[in-house]
């Protein structure tokens, strides 16, 4: 049997650079439709409700604005255990993505293996709008580019 993997696209539709995640993962899985082995999803939140959307799957790649100290657009790699900040990876009423997984590993919940964070460094995750900044808006493609390699070769732990 192949394996699942998710892709996630978390973020805010309607702060700014906060939905370049969200955006990323739409293009990614327009990119990739007709693959029956990875679902492509769109979730506002962190934490816990992220944790449990990865349930059942053998690989997820997440991608979030992530603010690690670069110019807008930056593109940062990470894991759960070593996320930059996001503002949806959790929150003071939740638990960090790390924790979620720890507790739902705990639980005995069938989470995946390999937790992948693709990060774009934002601009403005404050302002209303729908619109990227123009650095953040470059990064889109690269980043989608990057995800579509990464989707089309073998899946950690599935063997080549």
């Amino acid at each position: 049997m192949a394996a699942r993997t998710i892709l996630v696209g978390v973020g805010n539709p309607v702060l700014t650079d906060d939905s370049v995640g969200m955006l990323v993962a739409r293009k990614a899985g327009e990119a990739l439709s007709g693959r029956t082995d990875i679902d492509v999803r769109e979730l506002c939140l962190g934490g816990m409700e992220l944790m449990e959307a990865l349930v059942g799957y053998d690989r997820a790649i997440i991608v979030d604005a992530m603010t690690g100290g670069g110019p807008p657009g930056t593109i940062y790699h990470s894991n759960p255990e070593r996320m930059f900040e996001s503002r949806n990876s959790g929150c003071a009423h939740n638990a960090t993505l790390g924790d979620a997984l720890e507790i739902g590993r705990a639980v005995g919940l069938k989470l995946p293996e390999s937790v992948e964070i693709v990060g774009i460094e934002p601009a403005d995750v404050t302002t209303f709008g729908e619109t990227l900044t123009p650095l953040v808006g470059r990064a889109v493609p690269h980043v989608v580019r990057e995800l579509v390699s990464m989707l089309s070769t073998v899946a950690p732990g599935e063997g080549r």
